[in-house]
């Protein structure tokens, strides 16, 4: 709130514009499922094309898109903010969201989390699910299930962390080998890993003869 009432101009507008139309959407789409289950319709809602569009959407980034905080404006971090507020509003117990909109709340909180590449993320969407895995008691136990993470999903977010790792470690290769000292370093973690590895049998000529 502080952030806010510093702001002034352009900056102050552009704030403005975003929470009040953040608010607008989430309130939109609230109302949507609560008239969706008053109508008694299971699917199609238009909460759930928006989390589906947006999940497509945020699997298309690059791995850790959203964890640099010096290139993430104090609004851009603010409104992820609210977005998981939204998500965990979503998927609770208490929600009108139907299976599929609460299982693509959790996977597009799930994406979130792993795009800004922090525990304290991750760590938030685990309090949501088991939060969420409470349940109401008068809901069915069929209806549970399709709530689940999908497999696609999270393949695809185990991939990214994979390669945000890969890149993590190229990045300090480099600079272990831009320095001489670095390099000294490198030399003995490779010295160390070849000794690591003759010592539990393995020898370079056993690769050589698969060749």
């Amino acid at each position: 709130m502080d952030d806010q009432t510093s702001l002034t101009g352009t900056d102050a507008l552009i704030s403005v514009a975003v929470k009040t139309g953040l608010n607008l959407v989430f309130g939109l789409l609230h109302q949507n499922l609560a008239f969706e289950r008053q109508l008694g319709h299971g699917t199609g809602s238009l909460c759930n094309n928006v989390l589906q569009t947006a999940l497509d959407v945020v699997m298309t980034f690059e791995p850790l898109s959203l964890a640099d905080k010096r290139r993430l404006l104090p609004l851009a971090a603010s409104s992820l903010g609210d977005v998981t507020s939204f998500l965990r509003s979503v998927v609770s117990p208490q929600s009108c969201a139907d299976p599929d909109g609460r299982r693509l709340a959790v996977e597009l909180m799930l994406a979130i989390a792993t795009q800004r590449g922090s525990l304290h993320y991750l760590l938030e969407w685990i309090d949501m699910a088991l939060c969420a895995a409470v349940g109401l008691e008068t809901e069915p136990e069929s209806e549970l299930r399709p709530r689940m993470v999908t497999h696609a999903t999270f393949v695809a977010l185990l991939s990214q962390m994979k390669k945000a790792t890969v890149r993590s470690v190229a990045s300090l290769l480099r600079i272990c080998i831009s320095s001489s000292a670095g390099r000294l370093r490198l030399v003995i973690l490779a010295s160390v890993s070849l000794s690591v590895s003759l010592s539990h049998g393995f020898h370079p000529s056993s690769v050589c003869k698969h060749c």
